[in-house]
């Protein structure tokens, strides 16, 4: 019964320090579960400009560029370039698996009329082959156009492999346009494109790239886990303290017989 239980316990610095405990712990789940709902919502806010732009038509690249000021925004538009491939000067973007297969993808800048020139990636092609130029991934000659999605240059984060200042570099570990630029013949544009589709077409390697992904993540997922790892802390140590005040309760009127 209520009456039996004994809280006095509770006044105790170890039972203190529990309940900071208890409650930093509550805090903190529930915390880390309104940030995996926020990382929940931007994820789908991005599928969401993903999807509008890749269905939006495609556009002419220098007339996207020439347009605006904030490069970022044209990100996963689709857009399209007339040029001649420049096969000599392209490089191997290193460690890209397509369907669970370890691969590369070929980056091969595209010479365009203004004098300027655009990286292409053309896709996937398998881990054993040579080059660059890929022997079996050789790009059309002469004028093609080429329809890709708009990607913004790769910048290393606080971990992953670091590609090599300076030199001519055959393989890279990231589409840095600063980094290509150094041993490139012609200016790049600020982004590059994801071929989707090419006139003329390509036939065999490279394979071309599925489209963005669009998934929501786990983030949902793991907002529920968080926030049911809370209701476990919130119901279990108010439990745990009337079962020991119960105890406390019987070990004191045990006592009170015995005197």
């Amino acid at each position: 019964m209520a009456g039996s239980r004994d809280f006095t316990f509770l006044r105790r610095p170890r039972w203190l320090a529990a309940h900071v405990v208890a409650l930093t712990a509550i805090l903190v789940f529930v915390g880390l579960g309104m940030w995996q709902l926020r990382r929940h919502d931007e994820r789908s806010d991005l599928n969401s400009r993903i999807e509008d732009r890749i269905a939006a038509s495609p556009a002419d690249l220098s007339s996207l560029l020439t347009a605006t000021d904030d490069v970022a925004s044209l990100e996963y538009r689709r857009a399209s370039v007339l040029g001649e491939y420049l096969v000599d000067e392209e490089v191997i973007l290193q460690a890209r698996s397509l369907d669970g297969v370890s691969g590369h993808h070929v980056l091969t800048p595209m010479a365009l009329s203004d004098g300027t020139a655009v990286i292409v990636d053309r896709g996937w092609v398998p881990i054993d082959v040579a080059g660059p130029p890929v022997p079996e991934a050789t790009p059309p000659t002469g004028p093609a156009t080429v329809t890709g999605v708009i990607r913004l240059t790769q910048k290393r984060g606080s971990l992953g492999p670091v590609d090599p200042p300076t030199g001519t570099l055959e393989r890279v570990s990231r589409v840095d346009l600063d980094r290509l630029q150094q041993q490139m013949s012609r200016e790049l544009a600020p982004v590059f494109l994801d071929l989707s589709e090419q006139s003329p077409p390509q036939t065999g390697l490279p394979r071309v790239l599925p489209p963005p992904e669009t998934d929501t993540g786990p983030h949902l997922s793991y907002a529920v886990q968080w926030f049911v790892f809370a209701g476990v802390v919130l119901i279990s140590y108010p439990v745990l303290m009337v079962r020991t005040a119960a105890q406390a309760g019987r070990r004191r009127k045990s006592d009170t017989l015995h005197t």
